[in-house]
């Protein structure tokens, strides 16, 4: 078997397409967890008053709805202290998710022109309620009671809660004029605003749910979504790389290589051993490729231990590793075996969650969802990063379970469908 074994990996090392995915994939991975992306949480966002900043005028904010909130994309020529109140009372009303950008820098002599532009491009290539133009004068319109100048509303879509947002802009402007009255500066009429706020109650949101579902802070969540971008890439390592073995397999068939070590007194179990055996280095390889990488990662900004996260991924690559091994033989041609390796692999990431919640989809496909090893996988990292210590241990038997399946169902197939190619196993 030691022989078998040998043979299969320097076969293995000899493809340029195996070196391709064991170094590729890990550092690609290492490239998305390192990554200072701090909207992943956006998704699952549900507290109001939250304003996300935006780094430039080109930013999309599709993706920044959270769970039904109207978006508002907020142009701010101003960035007063008058404009933050006025941007922080609509953000805090609960209906929208407000998202700033500064323009305060640009020559205000071309804001026109810029904010038709930026309306058209946000109308056809982004998604958002409506959009927001807050002038350079903002501060004086207040004074002047100039509400039409002082900000403009540009509405890019039908939803009925923009008639919510004029209402509010309209409230807050009245707020204004009322505090104005006694020929109060800005800055005055602020402090009396402030000071009208303090009076009123305070609202807090309580989440709960009637599920046992954990409960992940913000920065948890990004992470969270990190690992299941780098789990992806790192998958289609383990899938292809495994299937590189089944390749051999399948080669070796029909070279009569299994005939030939039958004659040698070996049984097709010593044989299909060593491919497991070998699916077993593999998947240590690439983790060993991975250990390397995770040098160049910062800990702390993953949320769990380094040995925890090479733990999480072997275990990982094995499943899949395997389940690959064992799909390509049971097809027993490369390139059908390939397309079906991608199907598992696309499938497997998009309804187990890595790419994003399956909170607000169907029982149906929650159902199938925990049906994929990722699913479990993403449920198992929450725990860790929660500080569950029972995660790994979870993990563990998760993929116990999966490696027991596979075998199992495969092991059928192969006697089932391959009695004449693969012998009586």
């Amino acid at each position: 078997m030691k022989t078998m074994v040998k043979t299969t990996l320097k076969l293995l090392v000899r493809m340029k397409s195996f070196w391709f995915f064991l170094i590729m994939t890990p550092v690609l991975s290492t490239v998305v967890l390192e990554t200072n992306e701090n909207s992943l949480s956006y998704y699952e966002n549900s507290q109001t008053g939250i304003i996300a900043e935006l780094d430039s005028p080109d930013e999309k904010v599709a993706y920044y709805g959270g769970k039904g909130k109207c978006v508002l994309k907020v142009y701010d020529a101003a960035e007063s202290e008058a404009s933050e109140y006025m941007i922080e009372k609509i953000s805090g009303s609960g209906l929208f998710q407000v998202c700033r950008v500064d323009i305060s820098k640009k020559n205000s002599e071309d804001l026109a022109g810029f904010m038709d532009e930026r309306v058209k491009q946000g109308g056809e290539n982004d998604r958002m309620g409506a959009a927001l133009f807050i002038s350079p004068d903002f501060d004086n319109c207040l004074t002047g009671r100039n509400i039409k100048e002082a900000i403009k509303i540009f509405v890019l879509s039908d939803d009925s809660r923009i008639d919510a947002l004029e209402n509010e802009i309209r409230t807050q402007f009245a707020r204004f004029e009322s505090a104005a009255d006694d020929g109060r500066s800005v800055k005055d009429m602020l402090l009396c605003l402030k000071e009208m706020d303090k009076a009123i109650p305070r609202s807090e949101i309580v989440s709960f749910s009637a599920e046992n579902k954990i409960k992940l802070t913000g920065v948890q969540i990004d992470q969270k979504t990190r690992m299941g971008y780098a789990l992806a890439i790192l998958t289609l390592g383990y899938v292809f790389c495994g299937l590189f073995i089944a390749h051999i397999a399948i080669n070796e068939q029909k070279d009569s290589v299994l005939t030939r070590i039958k004659l040698t007194g070996k049984g097709i179990g010593s044989y299909f051993a060593s491919k497991f055996i070998a699916v077993f280095c593999v998947t240590l390889m690439i983790t060993a490729v991975m250990a390397v990488c995770s040098l160049f990662i910062d800990v702390d900004s993953i949320g769990i231990g380094r040995m925890e996260f090479l733990a999480i991924i072997s275990m990982m690559g094995l499943i899949f590793s395997t389940l690959n091994m064992l799909l390509g033989m049971l097809i027993g041609d490369v390139m059908t075996s390939n397309v079906a390796a991608f199907t598992v692999w696309s499938m497997s990431g998009l309804l187990g969650g890595l790419y994003f919640p399956l909170s607000y989809t169907t029982d149906a496909i929650k159902t199938i969802s925990y049906m994929m090893p990722h699913k479990w996988f993403m449920d198992g990292t929450e725990m860790i990063l929660t500080g569950d210590k029972t995660g790994l241990f979870v993990l563990l038997c998760v993929t116990v379970a999966f490696l027991v399946i596979i075998g199992s169902l495969g092991g059928l197939g192969l006697r089932v469908k391959r009695t004449d190619e693969w012998g009586n196993a």
